[in-house]
């Protein structure tokens, strides 16, 4: 597979990635002193979360493979599906 192919591959999925991340730090920064502490271990979890699936997309970009690298595709689809059900419970905490 080309580079041009993994990094078009790899571009939306870093975008949907960053776009959840930002926000996720920012709120958990922003906010630290107003929730518990059931509330900030969720909010971390969820930013090592999202934090991973940048680093999973900007894998898809940078390493060589042959194939489409359906795995690490599916790794940040389930890791954006996770932090919605995460926050989903950190909202009912």
């Amino acid at each position: 597979m080309s580079v041009w192919k993994r990094w078009r591959i790899a571009f939306p999925l870093l975008a949907l990635s960053l776009l959840t991340f930002v926000p996720a730090v920012f709120g958990t920064w922003a906010w630290w002193s107003e929730n518990g502490a059931a509330y900030r271990v969720l909010s971390i979890v969820i930013c090592l979360v999202v934090a991973g699936c940048v680093g999973v997309s900007l894998s898809i970009g940078i390493k060589r493979t042959e194939d489409v690298p359906w795995l690490r595709i599916g790794l940040v689809a389930l890791g954006v599906l996770a932090t919605c059900g995460l926050a989903v419970v950190r909202d009912s905490v």
